[in-house]
């Protein structure tokens, strides 16, 4: 049905296709629709051994390398004329043996399902869901979403009416995987927790660990690279032992994005060339390598080999298709960030462009953010300030989404996490629990004269739950407390930083009482990344939080002090880093002079501070923009301002702190 490995690359940039070429170009539909009658009857009257034995493994999700299209294509020679309900049976899976990636192949697929769709107008309801479900697949790829997505829904809703347990698991499995690929993780999350127990009680292994595999990339995608690590290892021994090598490649492709997200470049790349190698040799078709090819150089840029990474990006721009290929935004993307490595920043412009074009097209919210933050960077290297405002606003735009959406998950994400531990039966003491069940109910009908032990050992285990429910409580306080902290700075992250903002906006917006907020960026920060490494540049944040935590606390002392002589405490300052090289500083309480004196005394230190001991010849300068409430409605406004007058403190020379007035 719907859960074959082709039907999972198109989620993100980060799945290979495995299947290699279409099989059907015109698709022979071999019984008219006047047969369609007497379907139940005819699956009686035709033994076909044969071809059930081919069916239950690819129906099982077992076939899942280039042997697929060919099974589909004797399945359909073993067909007997008249037999209906084969033919039926046999539909969906000839959808899905095209090749989705390849335009011409994506539009024959269309053609296919009208063909279906007016000669089998009487088709048996599964059968209707599950061609629905395919259809839905090829519309992902032309980056139709919204239309996939709801195709998917109605399918959910038609299986669930006619109780199919499988068709139920396979549309939830797509929901998950789309709502994974375009941000909504909560909602991937549980979708494709009811995907993994459908599949786990229909017994169906290999699409259950498909479907543990999406989940892994969603918690990937939500920063809990080591979680997904995990379960990458766990799945990729499982696809060894079972000697799906096609499967490994596509676990090993998946693992080389976590590498990267760790920062880990050189192992990233190392996983990409080995899946490189392994489809040039057993793949005839280029879109495999392509694929690759394409994430390889994203690596390889990370690691400043710009120009292999070009190379690499030109060799096989041809193959990857606009029109139905999710790469085709990353690789301009990554072009653009090679030319703009190589110093040929104007030339990156036009890539650009059509990246923005794509990354619209699909709704890739991760995608356009790196897409926004290169833009700022080639922006403000050619002085081109207003289009790096833009950029830098829409940034913002996009990153509110991304945390409202993080903000909503994370509940959700604490409780599937559990969840899908117990489903994975890592959770050992409930398993232990039912199995002491299961040898109370033996021993009390065996012996009554052991009850005193039963008792006791019902006690022990319900004991023993309880612990290790405190235990995973704690456990759960601490994600919570990283998943809010930068890991690098130890400061509040962004989704910290905002909510506390938003707290004590909110409070004293409404008493009308003072409120400032700082931004700072550091300046020319790239070029510290450039020309001393990117070691250094971890240890110039660090250092620049620590100057500005200083001066915050000088500033609480004071207000400490302050508070002995008044009634109300002021409420303390809030800082975070909310970016690369960008600080945002909340001061409650503090007034427009008030706050500048703050930054400009952290800006002071920062311009004093020895940075000679990180490395040689090394100085570093900051820029500020100051803006204090005056009829804001939300915090937002008040942001914005505040980075307005950063550009200002940018655009007249850095190293400075500029106050935002509304005339200015």
């Amino acid at each position: 049905m719907m859960h074959f490995l082709m039907l999972r690359i198109c989620s993100l940039r980060q799945m290979v296709c495995l299947i290699t070429f279409v099989l059907f170009f015109n698709v022979t539909l071999p019984v008219s629709a006047t047969e369609q009658k007497g379907a139940n009857e005819a699956t009686q009257a035709f033994d076909n051994p044969e071809f059930e034995q081919i069916f239950i493994l690819i129906d099982n999700g077992d076939i899942n390398d280039a042997s697929y299209p060919n099974l589909i294509d004797e399945m359909a020679q073993l067909i007997d004329d008249g037999d209906i309900a084969r033919t039926y049976r046999l539909l969906p899976k000839q959808c899905l043996a095209y090749n989705f990636l390849e335009e011409q192949q994506n539009l024959n697929a269309q053609k296919f399902l009208t063909d279906v769709y007016q000669r089998y107008s009487e088709m048996p309801v599964d059968i209707r869901i599950n061609l629905k479900l395919c259809e839905a697949t090829l519309l992902r790829y032309r980056g139709e979403i919204t239309d996939a997505n709801q195709m998917v829904q109605q399918a959910l809703i038609d299986a669930q009416q006619i109780n199919d347990q499988r068709l139920t698991a396979d549309a939830y499995s797509i929901l998950g995987q789309i709502a994974s690929y375009t941000g909504d993780f909560a909602v991937a999350l549980k979708n494709l927790l009811q995907a993994y127990e459908g599949y786990q009680k229909l017994k169906l292994v290999t699409l259950e660990r498909l479907t543990l595999l999406d989940l892994a990339i969603t918690y990937r995608r939500l920063g809990e690279t080591e979680t997904a690590l995990k379960y990458y290892s766990q799945l990729e021994k499982a696809f060894s032992d079972s000697d799906q090598i096609a499967l490994v490649m596509l676990v090993k492709n998946d693992m080389a994005y976590a590498f990267e997200d760790i920062d880990e470049f050189q192992k990233a790349a190392d996983y990409y060339l080995a899946i490189y190698n392994y489809y040039q040799e057993t793949q005839s078709d280029p879109t495999f390598v392509a694929r690759v090819a394409v994430d390889m150089s994203s690596a390889l840029i990370q690691l400043e080999q710009y120009q292999p990474a070009l190379d690499y990006l030109y060799k096989y721009e041809a193959i990857i298709s606009p029109s139905v290929d999710t790469h085709y935004s990353f690789l301009h993307l990554y072009k653009a960030q090679a030319k703009h490595g190589l110093k040929l920043t104007k030339e990156a412009l036009p890539h650009l462009e059509k990246a923005t074009v794509g990354f619209n097209k699909n709704h890739n919210k991760r995608g356009h953010e790196m897409l926004l933050k290169l833009k700022v960077e080639i922006f403000e290297s050619l002085e081109q300030w207003q289009q790096a405002y833009q950029a830098q606003l829409a940034l913002y735009e996009i990153h509110l989404k991304l945390d409202k959406a993080l903000e909503n998950q994370a509940s959700t994400e604490m409780r599937v996490k559990f969840d899908s531990e117990k489903i994975e039966a890592e959770n050992a003491e409930l398993v232990a629990y039912h199995e002491l069940k299961d040898q109370q109910f033996i021993i009390q009908q065996d012996n009554e004269r052991l009850q005193i032990l039963t008792l006791a050992l019902g006690f022990a285990s319900v004991l023993l739950l309880i612990i290790f429910s405190l235990y995973f409580n704690k456990k759960s306080q601490q994600l919570k407390q990283l998943a809010l902290t930068d890991l690098l700075t130890q400061l509040p992250n962004r989704l910290s930083f905002y909510r506390n903002a938003q707290n004590a906006f909110t409070r004293l917006s409404e008493r009308q009482q003072p409120l400032s907020i700082i931004s700072i960026d550091i300046d020319h920060f790239k070029l510290v990344n450039d020309q001393h490494g990117h070691d250094t540049g971890d240890k110039v944040l660090k250092a620049v939080a620590q100057i500005c935590l200083e001066n915050l606390s000088v500033v609480h002392l004071s207000e400490q002090h302050s508070s002995m002589t008044r009634k109300s405490h002021t409420g303390r300052s809030h800082i975070g880093r909310v970016g690369g090289e960008e600080f945002l500083i909340l001061l409650p309480n503090t007034r427009s002079q008030a706050a500048i004196n703050v930054a400009q005394s952290i800006l002071n230190d920062i311009h004093s501070f020895d940075f000679s001991h990180i490395s040689e010849n090394l100085s570093v300068t900051i820029s500020a923009g100051v803006a204090t409430f005056k009829d804001e409605t939300n915090l937002t406004e008040l942001i914005k301002k505040a980075d307005k007058a950063l550009y200002r403190a940018k655009n007249q020379g850095r190293n400075q702190v500029v106050y935002f007035h509304d005339d200015a």
